[in-house]
Formats: structure tokens, sequence, C-alpha cells
């Protein structure tokens, strides 16, 4: 057996993962297959492509991709690696271009990946010279890649993600900012992390003030929570919104979308619960609660009434992970007259901080040579051990 088989072999259901799939640079490699360049993973929002030719460009585990609005207004995506050469064939970070131009040898491709150049000399057609192409699609105002030649079925997610995100309104939004991390931990650390609320009572003060995740177990306070649900839930739908549901269990193998209820006070999420930004998309108050989604391995958001909050997973190493926290408010708000950073961004931006140190402490004890796994709590962390299930499954092939 090879190392990651007895890795995923020796794991004790319910229990963290063993240190080496952390450190291993084996395992990483097995990751880049059978996850990275496999799974659908969120690469950019739909506003970030308002028009053909904008583009954003990204690394997938070592696979440089480049993202970008067609003629015809729809997403692709590409390897951005030149035919000629290999040199990257958009260098910067986003942009928006007629045609996309090598800096090297000025090969052109159209929008739809074709070469335009002239290759007679290099005695290629330009047709058997295009950029090679991935998979994209945009739901609900998000875009997803896969770099698989057949990439998995996307199992529902694509009805519901339409269905749950369209009343948030991404597709007509912008990004009023964003914020990278190279967050030292390893990005299964991070979304482990993400996955549980056990942790928040000592770490996430503001979160814990405005979000119920921490009380849904306590039986005092489960009288109260599941009226407040009932009373949200005839509210939404009669405007026309989905049902809420409190307790966070995903709703499928690997993703989830839902609606649930801000504790009383709470408008949306900011610090003291008042609204930083004109209501988004076709909502027509700010208090439909948080919408959240998640997708494995790499994405997850809270869409408050005025804005909306995705973070973006990477990996890098075995040791770190990119992470980008971008904060969307409606296309139409205006910085200064509509909304402040100052107040827009705090909430989650502590919050994520706060994770981000925990990941890393975190990651310093796997790398010790006294780490063992160990087990999850049944109830509270429940989410992580459906993650680690996940993870095995795709390890393993499943």
């Amino acid at each position: 057996m090879t190392t990651l088989d007895t890795l995923v072999a020796g794991h004790r259901p319910g229990w963290s993962l063993a240190r080496g799939f952390y450190l291993g640079e084996g395992v990483a490699e097995a990751e880049r297959a059978r996850i990275w360049h496999r799974r659908w993973l969120f690469a950019a929002h739909g506003c970030e492509l308002p028009e053909p030719g904008c583009f954003v460009t990204l690394d997938v585990a070592g696979e440089p991709v480049v993202v970008l609005r067609d003629r015809a207004r729809g997403v692709r995506a590409f390897a951005n690696v030149c035919r000629h050469r290999g040199s990257r064939v958009c260098t910067s970070s986003s942009g928006r271009a007629h045609r996309l131009v090598c800096p090297y040898h000025a090969w052109t491709y159209d929008l739809d990946g074709r070469l335009c150049s002239d290759t007679r000399e290099h005695g290629v057609e330009p047709g058997s010279h295009g950029l090679r192409a991935h998979h994209a699609i945009e739901l609900g105002g998000l875009v997803f890649v896969s770099l698989a030649e057949a990439p998995p079925p996307l199992e529902g997610m694509g009805e519901a993600f339409a269905r749950w995100l369209a009343p948030q309104g991404l597709a007509g939004a912008r990004i009023a900012r964003s914020v990278d991390y190279r967050v030292a931990a390893n990005w299964k650390v991070v979304f482990e992390n993400n996955r549980e609320c056990l942790h928040c009572p000592g770490s996430h003060p503001e979160y814990i003030r405005a979000n119920y995740d921490i009380h849904v177990l306590d039986p005092r306070r489960a009288a109260e929570i599941e009226a407040r649900v009932a009373d949200e839930g005839r509210r939404w739908q009669a405007m026309g919104l989905e049902a809420p549901t409190l307790v966070s269990d995903m709703t499928a193998a690997w993703w989830r979308v839902n609606r649930t209820p801000l504790a009383p006070g709470f408008l949306t999420e900011s610090l003291d619960g008042a609204p930083v930004a004109p209501v988004m998309g076709s909502y027509a108050q700010h208090d439909v609660g948080t919408l959240r989604a998640t997708v494995f391995p790499n994405f997850w958001m809270h869409g408050s009434g005025d804005h909306a909050v995705t973070t973006r997973l990477l990996p890098d190493g075995t040791g770190h992970t990119l992470v980008r926290v971008a904060w969307l408010v409606d296309a139409r708000a205006e910085e200064g007259r509509d909304f402040d950073p100052a107040r827009l961004m705090p909430f989650w931006q502590r919050t994520s901080e706060q994770d981000w140190e925990i990941c890393e402490n975190v990651q310093r004890g796997i790398a010790s040579a006294h780490y063992r796994p160990g087990p999850f709590e049944r109830q509270r962390e429940r989410n992580v051990a459906q993650f680690v299930d996940w993870y095995l499954g795709e390890m393993a092939g499943a």
C-alpha cells in the first residue's frame, strides 16, 4: 500500500486526520489530481467580468488559469499558458482586453481561445494551437471552473444556487473591497475550522452576538430560537424568500445553501447590527437574516440584506493557503455616499483574521511529532466530520 492508502485505511471515523494528511508532499500531489484539478472550484464573481474581454487570473494548485467574459457574454476558462513557448498569456491579476496577447512573442488569442496569429512559419495550423480550455459555469453570480476533462456532475447545485442566490443579486453587485491573505496553515485546517462553531465563544465575540450557531443546542434557548425561526419563516415566505433553516448540516455531500435568522436587533452582519449599505438585489428590506453558501473545497459565503462576504481558498504548498475575502454591495451603491468600508468590513474582517490565527496555531501543533488525531464532538463538530468523510472519499477515488 502507498503512504496515502495507508493513511486513508488507518483513519478512525469521527476523529481528526492523521499528521501525514497535512504535511505530506505525496498527499498534496494526490490532492492536486483528485481534488484541485478535478472538482468544481469557485474562481471569481460574475461582476468582476462585466464586459466582454474582462478577465481574472488565478493559480489552482500550480496550474495558471484565466477566466474571462466572451463576446457572447458567457464565461470561459483557459489554461493561462501560451501554446508557443509556454509563457503566461495574462500576467496581471485582472484586466480587460479585446484579444489576449502573449507578452513573449505576441501570439494572439481571441476571447474564445482561438489562435489568431499567423503560424505558417512555425509549420502548424492556428486551429490546432488555441488555448487549452477548462470548464466554466456561472451560478447565481458566482463563477466556478473545473480543470478536469470530465468534471463531476453538479448534482442539483446549479438549480439550487440559481434559486437561493437570485434575491441576493450578486450578478448585479460590485466588489467594494477585497483582502488577500497567505495563511500559514494547510487548506484543510482552514476549511475544517470553518465547519464548526465549537470554537466561537472564545474566539469570535462579534460573530456570536449576531448568530445563533453556538446556541442551537442550548436547551435554555431552544424555545426562543424555535419561535424566532418560525416567525422569520412566515415573514420571509410572504416576501417570496425560501423558508429559513437553522441547523447548518450540508444539504448535499459537497455543497449547501440556506437562509438562517440573525439574533434580535441585528438587521445585518455588522458590529452593531445596523445596515451598512443599501439593500442588494431584489430584497425589499434589510431584515432578511443571512444567506449562507458553502462549496467544497474552496468557498463559503454569508449574504446579508445589504452586503455579501465571500471567501475563496487556494492551496499554496502543504503549509500555506491563499485566501481572498471579498465584500460585495449593490452595483449602484457609491462609496462615501451609500457605504463606508470602515463600517462595512470589520465584522467579517475581524472574524476571518481571528480564524487565520487559530488555523496557524493548529498547523504549528500538527507539525509537532507529538500530534495525534483527536475525537470530534458529536454534535457541534459533526460538520467537520462530514467534511473529513468527503475528503477521504475523494482521496480514495470514491
